[in-house]
């Protein structure tokens, strides 16, 4: 099996074969990041379809050793995801599942009411947060990436990510009373 970087070298000269296998390898995960942007299937399609085009168009643009393709991917997406952002007026985005687990594992009616009215309140919050607090989010829950390679992939520093993390979290805290 070929490694990210051998593919994107045969991308780089236009070896369809080899971009249909990097697809299929990173695709699930760049929906995913894109559909906790849209919370529509179609836009994270669409937009995966652009961060896989532009990914086509620049694979000549990735250098090998200077870091890792998966950062690289996830900027791109990032970014494509933030323009569509800015395009679209994101009005609705949720950052967490539906589930709610009780500590102890047992399911207590009037804790899982409470907590769903929090999570239901932290949604009403999420489309008002800057766009980079947004993205730094997605990144470290959803993709459970570290500070380090969050600010690879925003391109900034990892006090910048801390910030970008504490604001967000301090905001959506300010969503539930907290």
């Amino acid at each position: 099996m070929q490694d990210d970087a051998a593919l994107l070298s045969a991308i780089a000269q236009g070896d369809e074969l080899a971009f249909a296998t990097l697809v299929s390898r990173h695709s699930s995960r760049v929906f995913a990041v894109a559909k906790r942007f849209t919370m529509n299937d179609d836009d994270a399609h669409d937009l995966s379809q652009r961060v896989f085009w532009k990914l086509w168009q620049r694979a000549d643009r990735w250098q090998k050793g200077r870091g890792r393709f998966s950062t690289w991917l996830h900027r791109i997406t990032v970014n494509e995801c933030v323009d569509w952002s800015r395009k679209e007026k994101l009005r609705t985005w949720v950052p967490f599942g539906e589930a709610v687990d009780h500590p102890d594992g047992r399911a207590d009616a009037p804790s899982s009411i409470a907590m769903r009215d929090e999570i239901r309140k932290v949604r009403a919050m999420i489309p008002t947060l800057p766009a980079k607090q947004r993205a730094a989010i997605i990144l470290s829950v959803q993709q459970e990436l570290t500070n380090a390679q969050i600010a690879d992939v925003l391109n900034t520093t990892e006090g910048a990510v801390e910030q970008l993390l504490v604001r967000a979290r301090k905001r959506l805290r300010s969503a539930v009373g907290g």
